[in-house]
């Protein structure tokens, strides 16, 4: 963001920036940019963000986890520009829910972003809704249901579940929905099949859950079998690859980070030096600040597609760091 001159000028003179981790830089840097790339697009919310850079076109589900990673930098950085944008995609998503969203089912990354943005009340009321219709199995037939064409995401769709009752206090809901994972794993997680998206997210989730209940040893088995997939998938440069054509992937990267941190910090760290390495300077949407692509050739060369969804992820990966 714009500083002052004069206090910039003494931080360079006296090296004060030499002390700021390249972490700290780079996702102070990506989150300023994401700061700036928020606005109003079409079929989206207002404060919320395009789908890709440069489209001009939203999407309405996709607001509290594009400012999620907004709150996660703000724990490290300190920032209030960050939380102050994040708290503005938070009241966009309570209006949009309190004046007739409240009929559908809430997103389960929205209830995410709100708990953590400190809109306990508000989460816990939308989460509900969700409880109110589904029971924990249920819910995940509804998804396996609804993804059946990419199964890959199943997982990662039920972890954020997990996370949200988490976060709301519906322990038993969450315990439910892991045991029923547990019991169906083999229709979502299966070898070979790209799921390590899915993985880093599930085995995110579980940390979260072991954090306030423990695990029985079902659960346990499936997080350490997990971990050692994820482990076994990360390349010699930290990254880890996009399922279908072999690409390092930046959302696969920071869900594995996010599920490793927990696991194994050596991985985790690796993860992230990686996302360090690859975070591109941004001179066509939004002059300066770093993003991401979605895809790496192995050669090093980037494809042409920016997703602000997986910039907040990103930056929520890096802040585990802290």
């Amino acid at each position: 963001m714009t500083r002052n001159l004069l206090v910039f000028s003494i931080a360079v003179l006296f090296g004060a920036s030499a002390n700021a981790t390249p972490l700290k830089v780079e996702l102070e840097d990506a989150a300023d940019h994401h700061v700036s790339a928020q606005g109003s697009f079409a079929k989206g919310l207002q404060h919320s963000w395009e789908y890709t850079f440069g489209s001009k076109r939203s999407a309405r589900n996709i607001t509290g986890i594009t400012a999620h990673g907004l709150i996660a930098a703000h724990r490290l950085t300190g920032l209030q520009e960050h939380q102050r944008s994040a708290i503005k995609a938070a009241k966009s998503l309570i209006r949009a829910y309190d004046q007739g969203w409240k009929r559908r089912r809430p997103y389960t990354q929205d209830i995410e972003f709100l708990a953590s943005a400190g809109f306990i009340i508000d989460a816990a009321r939308w989460f509900n809704v969700t409880r109110g219709r589904y029971t924990p199995a249920a819910y995940v037939d509804f998804v396996m249901q609804g993804r059946r064409r990419n199964k890959k995401v199943i997982g990662w769709d039920i972890a954020s579940a997990i996370r949200a009752a988490v976060a709301v206090g519906q322990l038993q809901y969450a315990k439910g929905l892991l045991s029923e994972l547990v019991r169906r794993r083999g229709e979502w997680d299966k070898a070979g099949k790209g799921q390590n998206l899915s993985r880093g997210s599930m085995l995110w989730a579980i940390s979260t859950l072991k954090r306030r209940v423990g695990l029985t040893p079902d659960q346990l088995r499936m997080a350490q079998g997990m971990r050692r997939a994820l482990l076994a998938a990360q390349q010699s440069n930290g990254a880890w690859l996009e399922a279908r054509r072999g690409k390092y992937c930046t959302q696969t990267t920071a869900y594995a980070i996010l599920g490793l941190s927990d696991w194994n910090k050596a991985a985790a760290a690796k993860g992230r030096a990686w996302l360090i390495q690859a975070a591109l300077t941004d001179q066509r949407f939004v002059a300066g600040g770093k993003i991401w692509a979605t895809t790496y050739k192995r050669s090093g060369h980037y494809e042409n597609n920016f997703v602000t969804e997986i910039q907040s992820e990103a930056m929520m990966a890096l802040a585990t760091g802290k």
